[in-house]
Parts: C-alpha cells; structure tokens; sequence
C-alpha cells in the first residue's frame, strides 16, 4: 500500500519533513520553512494536533494553513500500538487520517505481553487505517522491548497486514549497535527509511532516549553510512518512501528557515554522493 518515491534514485523532494526537526513553533513557520527548503511532504505530531484543536483551532483552519503552505500531510507521529489499552491518541490519528489521508502512522512500542500480542493489536489498527490508505508503520527503538528492525519484523510477520509495515531510523540501528547488514533479509518489511546522521558512539549513553532527543545531526555531518543506506535501499526496496528527522537541541535554538535549509543541503549532498560511483 506504500506509495513509492518517484524513482529508484531518491532526491529531496521524496523525503518528508518531519515535525521534529523543528520546535513547537506555529504551522506557517513549519511549512514556510519546509518549502522553502524544498520539501513538500511534511510530518504531523498527532499529539501536538490534538492540543490545538483543544485551544479552539479547527480543522479547516488547518486545511486553509496546509493549502497556503503549498504542502501535504505526509506523515503522522507517533502512537502506541501494542499496548493492552488502546493509546488515547489513536482516535485524533484516525481523524486526522481519514481527513488528510497521509502515506503512514508512524507507531512506536513498547509492547505489553507476547509478541502474539503485539501482532494482534498492531493489526486491528492497521485494519482500522487501511480504508484511509494509510500504512501503520513500526518503529524499532533501542528504549523499548521492540528494539531492532529484526524484532518489528517479528511482529509484522505474525500480524501480517499489507498496510502494517516498518519505519526504519537509521539512528536506531547505530545506536543498537548494528551494521547495515542487519537489514539483509529484512528490507521486505521496511517500507520508510528516516534519515538522520550522528556519531558512531552514543554522546548520551545512559540514557538513549534522551540522546536522540539531544544529538542528531544534519545528514553528511556525522558519521553514519548514509551513502551506503541509500544505495542498499536501492538496491533491495526501490519502492520504499523516505523521512527526514534532525532532533538537535543545537538545531532548534535556530530559526526554522535556517535549521530547515541546512538539513536540505546536508540530505542533498549525501543524495548526490550516493549516485556517485
């Protein structure tokens, strides 16, 4: 159900900006910032959603915000899915999704009880999704029980939807620990791959979800194999659609047109490297 990049070789325009490359900084900001940049898909926190329509905005203010914008909602974040009790977020994501119908859900663990579990409930929300087009896609991360792409995958496996698949960030698979090789076998599953650059070992190490709240850098300014990301993406999953998540503490002390730019011409480069041979 994943809508492909436009073509096997990714330019900028087929990543989606993410909402947490920038602060809680006003919609017009955010999408000024992200066009400017060269980005037309942009990334909407279901949280952060929910608590403006909670201060009396409405969603056809956000339509006539979104149509001046010149963007699209491309990508919602971030709900639980695998919990006992469904996420109190989940019913504002399916408003927003079925208004706006982005590519994914971006869904993240932990999960409570068996992976038996975890499959049962990530695929009565993806079913739920699936008349809106939208792919629910989990994300691995170090913090919780569904740390590394092989365990999403497990979960996929068992749930086995064609709308349930995996956001793979490439800062979580350096901060596991593990080599792009990991991916081997597993690319069928994965079908965002999120963008971000950083050093190879962690600058927070007790405490990794803080460190990737703090320590992210523009694409090309660390040390992560993006070259070779991009290039095993082509190689095994020409279809899948792309992220772009910069968290910088450093990076939001900026302006937004700014922070915004740099992240474009770092994602570029790295871009352009990698249909270099």
């Amino acid at each position: 159900m994943t809508v492909p990049a436009t073509s096997a070789q990714p330019v900028l325009s087929d990543f989606t900006f993410s909402f947490n490359c920038l602060p809680e900084v006003p919609l017009v900001e955010r999408f000024a910032a992200a066009k400017a940049a060269g980005f037309v898909d942009v990334g909407l926190s279901v949280r952060w959603a929910k608590l403006w329509l909670e201060e009396g905005h409405s969603l056809d203010e956000l339509d006539a915000l979104i149509a001046d914008g010149g963007v699209r909602i491309a990508e919602l974040e971030a709900i639980r899915v695998m919990r006992a009790d469904q996420d109190p977020l989940e019913d504002m994501a399916a408003v927003l999704a079925e208004r706006y119908r982005p590519d994914r859900l971006q869904a993240i663990g932990p999960y409570e009880g068996t992976i038996d579990d975890a499959a049962e409930r990530a695929g009565r929300v993806a079913d739920r999704f699936a008349p809106w087009g939208v792919d629910v896609v989990l994300e691995p991360l170090p913090f919780t029980n569904m740390q590394t792409p092989a365990d999403a995958a497990a979960i996929i496996m068992r749930a086995d939807r064609p709308n349930l698949s995996m956001c793979m960030d490439v800062w979580h698979l350096y901060r596991m620990g593990l080599p792009l090789s990991h991916l081997d076998g597993l690319w069928p599953y994965i079908s965002t791959v999120q963008f971000n650059d950083g050093t190879i070992v962690s600058e927070f190490p007790d405490d990794l979800r803080e460190d990737c709240l703090r320590n992210r850098r523009v694409p090309g300014s660390g040390e992560f194999d993006l070259v070779g990301l991009v290039r095993a993406r082509n190689a095994h999953r020409p279809d899948s659609t792309f992220s772009i998540e910069v968290i910088s503490t450093e990076l939001k002390e900026q302006d937004s047109m700014t922070t915004a730019r740099q992240i474009a011409e770092g994602l570029d480069a790295v871009l352009i490297a990698s249909r270099t041979v």
